[in-house]
This record gives C-alpha cells, sequence and structure tokens, in this order.
C-alpha cells in the first residue's frame, strides 16, 4: 500500500481526533526531564561563576517583561471591549447564547475592573472559574444530545431539531467559549512576569501623585533589587528549551524522545518508551467499545454462511459429510482440515467433543455434530492467523459490505491506520442509520460482533502489546502499562488495587503496598491508587474495599472512627461543620447532618471509592521543588477539553499528603516486579523505522 501508515497517531485525521494532546504531552515529556536535568546539572553551582548566564537571564527577563506588557495591555484592551462579536463572525453561525456570555463578560470587565494591580490577577481568576463553570454546563448539554441522538431512529421527527442543536453547540459554541477561556488564560498568564514589578510601581507611586516614572516606563525599565540566583538560570534555560520544541512536529519530537531514551535506556524502561510513544496525547475515554477482533468477525460471517449452507442440506447429505469428516480426522488422506492438524489440548478436546455427535447413528445428533465440527474449524482457522492477515482478508472483502458495514469495520480496528480519511469516521450519518437498520441479516450480526467484543481490548493487548484502542481512560491506562510489564491486571480500580493486595498479604517476593511516607515509596512501574469519599454510591469497579499496609496503615485514619464530639462555636463565630459519623463495611460511609438556612436538617451520605490509578515514572528535584512524575490521565474537567493521557507531574508533598477530612486525598502505592511480555510484540511495536516513518 502507498504511504502505509504503521499505528493510528500517523494518520493526521486520527491523530486529531484520537490524540487532540498529542504535540502538547510529547513535548511535556521532553520539557519536564530537561528540567529535572538542568537542575541536576547546575544545582551545586556557585551563582559567582554564571556571570554570563546571570547577564542572560537578565536581558532576557527584560524582555519578556517588555513583552508581557505588551501583551497585558491587548489583552486588556479587548476585555475593555464592549462589543466582542467582531472577533467571533468566523464562527458560522455565531451561536447566539454563547455570544451573551462573552458579552457578558467585556461587561464585568467594563463595570468592575479592579482600581489598582492588587485586585486585578485575583478578578481575571474568578472571570476564569465563571468561564469553567458555564464550559461544564455546556458540555453537560452538548453531552445529553449527543446521547440522544444515539438512541434516536433517524425517523423520529425530532431528530432534525435535536442534530442542529447539537451541531451549533458542539462545533460554534463550544470553541467560542474556548477560545475566550483562552484570552483569560493568557492575560493571567502576563502577570507572571509584570505582577511584581506593577506592585513595586504601585506602592512607589501611592503616596506621591507626581511620583515618575509612568507604569509602562517603570515596567521596561525595571530593576529587580534581587539578585539572580542558580534558580532563575535553570528556569530560564528550560523556558528556552521548551520555546525551541514549539513548532516541531510530532517526527522532530519523536526524534528527540529517541535520543534520550537511547542516551539512558535504563531511565527510560521499555514501558515507558512504548506508553510515550504511543499513548501520549491520546484522549480520555472509556476503552470499552473502542475495539473489536477482526478475526472474531471473520469467525462470524463464515459460520453464519456455514450454517446456512447446512440448515438446507438433506439427512443423507449430512451423513455423507460426516463420513468425510471422520476420514479427515482419523485417516492418513492428505486433505484434512488445520484444525486436524491441531496440538493444543483445548482444541483437540473440542474435536473429540464434537466427533462423538459426528458418529452418532441418529440424523439429529450427526447434524449437531457436524455443525459443532465445522464451526470450530472455522475458529481455529481464523483465531490463529496474526493481525495483519485477519485486516488483510477484510479487506480483500470490502466490495461484499455496504458502505456503512465497512465503515463499521474500520472504526472498530486497525484497518482505521490506513482506511480513515474523513473526520466523520466514528459517526453514522442519518442515510447510514437507515441502512443500517434497515438490515436485518448483517446489523444484527455486526450489532452482536461490537457487543460481544466490548472489553476484549483488555486481553488482546495483554496478548498482543499492539495499539488496538482509541481512547482510555486511568486505570485502564495503568493496565497497558502493567502489560508491557509482563502483568495482566484483572481491570476496574477496584480489582487492580486488590490484586495488588493480595499479592503483598501473600508475601510474595518484591511486591509492596504501602501507604507512602517518603520518595523511596515510588518506585518506577507501581502503582499510585487514591481515595475519594463521593456523593453517589460506587459500581463494584470503583469500591474501596479494606487494605492495610505493613505499618497498620489503612483507607482511614484512626482518628476518623469513633464518636467526635462538635466543636462549640463563640458568640460571634459562624457556625461550624458537623462532624462526620463513619460505618466501615464492605464499603465505608459516613454521613453528617446539619441544619440549613431554613432551619431544617440536611443529612449528607458519602461512600469511600477508588477514584484514580497512576503509574510512576520517577522521583525528580527541580528547581521548583521534588515532584512525582507519572503517566497517566489528566482530570476530566480541564477547561480547554484536552483530557488525555501522557506524562504528567504534582509535588511530592501533594502525594504524600491525605488531604483535609471533607477533601479526603489518601493514596497508596502498590508494586510488583517486572514478568515478561513477549517481547517480540513490542520490538515490531518500537520499531523505530516505523515510528519515525511519515
Amino acid at each position: 500500500m502507498a504511504n502505509q501508515k504503521f499505528f493510528q497517531w500517523q494518520n493526521d485525521t486520527l491523530m486529531r481526533d484520537i490524540y487532540p494532546m498529542r504535540l502538547v504531552k510529547l513535548r511535556d515529556f521532553l520539557v519536564f526531564f530537561k528540567e529535572a536535568d538542568l537542575w541536576a546539572e547546575y544545582k551545586n553551582k556557585d551563582i559567582s561563576t554564571l556571570a554570563a548566564d546571570a547577564k542572560a537571564y537578565e536581558d532576557g527577563m527584560d524582555y519578556a517583561r517588555a513583552a508581557a506588557f505588551k501583551k497585558y495591555n491587548s489583552a486588556k484592551s479587548y476585555f475593555m471591549m464592549k462589543d466582542a462579536r467582531s472577533f467571533y463572525v468566523k464562527y458560522k453561525p455565531i451561536e447566539e447564547e454563547a455570544m451573551r456570555l462573552i458579552q457578558q463578560n467585556h461587561d464585568y470587565f467594563i463595570s468592575s475592573w479592579p482600581k489598582d494591580v492588587r485586585g486585578e490577577r485575583t478578578f481575571i481568576q474568578s472571570r476564569i472559574q465563571s468561564f469553567k463553570t458555564q464550559l461544564g454546563f455546556l458540555r453537560d448539554r452538548i453531552r445529553y444530545l449527543q446521547r440522544q441522538l444515539e438512541g434516536m431512529l433517524p425517523e423520529h421527527p425530532n431528530r432534525g431539531k435535536v442534530e442542529a442543536e447539537y451541531k451549533i453547540k458542539n462545533e460554534s459554541a463550544l470553541p467560542m467559549l474556548l477560545e475566550e477561556m483562552e484570552k483569560l488564560r493568557e492575560f493571567d498568564e502576563t502577570y507572571d512576569k509584570i505582577e511584581g514589578p506593577k506592585l513595586e510601581w504601585y506602592k512607589l507611586s501611592k503616596g506621591d501623585p507626581n511620583y515618575t516614572p509612568n507604569e509602562a516606563n517603570f515596567l521596561v525599565n525595571y530593576d529587580p533589587k534581587v539578585p539572580v540566583n542558580v534558580k532563575d538560570i535553570v528556569r530560564m534555560k528550560a523556558e528556552q528549551y521548551a520555546k525551541s520544541l514549539e513548532g516541531k512536529d510530532q517526527y522532530q519530537l519523536l526524534a528527540e524522545i529517541r535520543a534520550r531514551f537511547e542516551r539512558e535506556p535504563k531511565r527510560f524502561p521499555l514501558w515507558l518508551q512504548y506508553m510515550v510513544v504511543h499513548f501520549s496525547g491520546m484522549r480520555y475515554k472509556s476503552a470499552h467499545g473502542s475495539w473489536a477482533d477482526p478475526k472474531d468477525l471473520l469467525v462470524r460471517l463464515r459460520v453464519a454462511e456455514m450454517k446456512k449452507t447446512q440448515a438446507a442440506l438433506s439427512d443423507g447429505e449430512v451423513e455423507a459429510r460426516c463420513k468425510e469428516k471422520i476420514a479427515q480426522y482419523e485417516g492418513a488422506g492428505a486433505n484434512k482440515p488445520k484444525l486436524a492438524g491441531a496440538t493444543e489440548k483445548v482444541w483437540k478436546d473440542r474435536v473429540a467433543l464434537h466427533m462423538q455427535g459426528v458418529k452418532a447413528r441418529g440424523p439429529q445428533s450427526r447434524r449437531i455434530g457436524l455443525d459443532g465440527l465445522t464451526a470450530e474449524e472455522v475458529k481455529y482457522e481464523f483465531t490463529t492467523l496474526t493481525t495483519d492477515q485477519a485486516l488483510a482478508k477484510l479487506e480483500t472483502m470490502k466490495s461484499q459490505f455496504p458502505a456503512w458495514a465497512w465503515k463499521m469495520i474500520v472504526m472498530l480496528t486497525q484497518l482505521r491506520v490506513n482506511h480513515v480519511t474523513a473526520p466523520s469516521w466514528e459517526i453514522f450519518t442519518p442515510e447510514e442509520d437507515k441502512a443500517r437498520f434497515a438490515d436485518t441479516t448483517l446489523y444484527p450480526l455486526l450489532s452482536k460482533w461490537a457487543t460481544d467484543n466490548t472489553g476484549m481490548w483488555r486481553p488482546e493487548h495483554g496478548r498482543t502489546q499492539e495499539l488496538i484502542v482509541t481512547r482510555a481512560v486511568c486505570n485502564e491506562t495503568a493496565e497497558h502499562v502493567q502489560h508491557i510489564r509482563g502483568h495482566l491486571p484483572p481491570g476496574g480500580l477496584t480489582d487492580n488495587a486488590a490484586r495488588y493486595f493480595k499479592l503483598f498479604k501473600a508475601k510474595t517476593p518484591g511486591v509492596t503496598f504501602v501507604r507512602p511516607k517518603g520518595a523511596e515509596h515510588y518506585t518506577q512501574g507501581a502503582s499510585i491508587f487514591w481515595l475519594r469519599f463521593v456523593d453517589s454510591q460506587p459500581s463494584q469497579w470503583q469500591i474501596a474495599r479494606g487494605v492495610e499496609d505493613a505499618n497498620g496503615e489503612g483507607l482511614l485514619p484512626g482518628g476518623f472512627l469513633g464518636k467526635k464530639p462538635k466543636v462549640k462555636d463563640g458568640r460571634n463565630a459562624s457556625p461550624s461543620a458537623a462532624p462526620w459519623s463513619y460505618k466501615p463495611g464492605e464499603a465505608v460511609t459516613r454521613s453528617r447532618t446539619t441544619v440549613g438556612a431554613d432551619k431544617k436538617q440536611i443529612t449528607q451520605n458519602q461512600w469511600l471509592r477508588w477514584i484514580h490509578e497512576a503509574t510512576v515514572i520517577e522521583v525528580v528535584d527541580t528547581a521548583d521543588g521534588t515532584y512525582v512524575y507519572t503517566f497517566e490521565t489528566s482530570l476530566p474537567d480541564d477547561f480547554r477539553g484536552t483530557s488525555c493521557l501522557g506524562v504528567f507531574r504534582n509535588t511530592l508533598r501533594w502525594n504524600l499528603d491525605d488531604g483535609t477530612e471533607d477533601n479526603y486525598n489518601r493514596s497508596f502505592t502498590a508494586f510488583v516486579p517486572e514478568g515478561q511480555a513477549p517481547m517480540e510484540h513490542v520490538k515490531s511495536m518500537m520499531d523505530w523505522n516505523k515510528i519515525l516513518a511519515k
């Protein structure tokens, strides 16, 4: 195939849809580790030996402050503009409710902009929070409309109305609000460089109405009183490196990543290399339903055809075919089905079972035996194919499928890599819906194929290590990691945590399960599990069941349990929160009763659940402190709609902290030494000739 692509992120359409944050997360990997390396290089140097670097920093900061002040003035002018409509005419049509919210934002700036710098950034951040809320409402509406469309027949009288609203909300309203939010965020970022000088000018000028220079000149010629230190220089160099990456495409970034891997292979184990290359920037959503086995489809298609043919046979014809099967399996002839040569016990047992029917005297028993044996022959023939062979077989059958069916097959298999050419590859048009729902033969078969394979990506990836899913959530991301490390976790937060705890309790060599107390508890390849109390009852995949590490640390601190006295409030004090009452059990719950403004009692109930799983990469020191680097998913409520997979980081202090009682955030780390994944599959996935092929 001309211009053959090997991985789905090499397809431009798929990269946009499946990897919305591809470039950002590839850059993050490089920048995060560059920051760590720079600090390791410079932290013990004396600033007196870095005169050239200090001068470069001072010159760079002068330029950066000037650029930030220019950007600040431009942003302020924009938000003080009464009518912002001209900035959004590119959205056709403009979604009027989104435009109203944007105009309202400008009205707030005009009427409520703080009198001096002390309140400016707080004001901007309050507007960011307000827009986050509005974006949340909008996304909820879009998801609601999408669910409506998924369950609505093409001929439904309201379908056109729902489609029109979904289209304008998703294609106009959402990007409009995201653009306004991005402008707010960029405005807020200018304060990183100019807030300090602005505050200093404000203090100097406050007591002297005739103070000179004015604010603009003060900022342009600002001379900080604090001398440059080593951390400043490291931050400057890290920022310069990050800027050097901004214009690079994914292949250029991958080439730099490859160089890093090859310089320090022990620092970057194969599982991490695999995840960085193939999962960086992938969208956040459950992997379930994103893949179905192409070999299983071939089996279903052939078996359906075979059953139809054999159902038309007379009893005599069935008897004759049964004799042929006996000769094929027990005779010495060369014309044998592939299954006859199977050596695996499971297949030999299946043959023996069905041969009992084939050899039976009764015509009905023979028919059942023949159907069963020929079905097993089909299964063996196709399940022993490689993925590439199965996909090639389906490609030869393309002309046999109606357009909607081929689209569905491409959508759910790796055929998408070379066959997707349009952004609508995951969505059926009303015409396609009408055609597939009207097909009473092929649609039920394909629908059941997709449904039966909903969660089958998990064992398939564990067996082949191929890139088959188009999305993942936190625990599914961690499961992909463990597959490459040679393990097959059961799946789901609850069962994944329970697997580690069971191995720990059995004193399995090298296994740890601990509430972390320091950096030493974050072993590379370990899973981190976080707990949280939530207002809705968790599913069986989320519930937090009892665990306890070697130090006796369990799901809850000892101080949470038992009756706690209500804090007495002073005469003029605001009422304190009622204490939580905890109830251990299959699910840990807690409740408290408060009195509302209407003097009525309100009872709040919460359940403890596992909320998140991540995989440890490394604990590193940077100029800004000690961080735990992880491969995981970002929070799904990111205001820019960029929830994704990749390398992330949080401070060691944050990771070790349980949080407050109301915002409980305890975590455990769990580690199992590496097993052995089939290296021939991983090597193919990490073939740099394929990875860097354009």
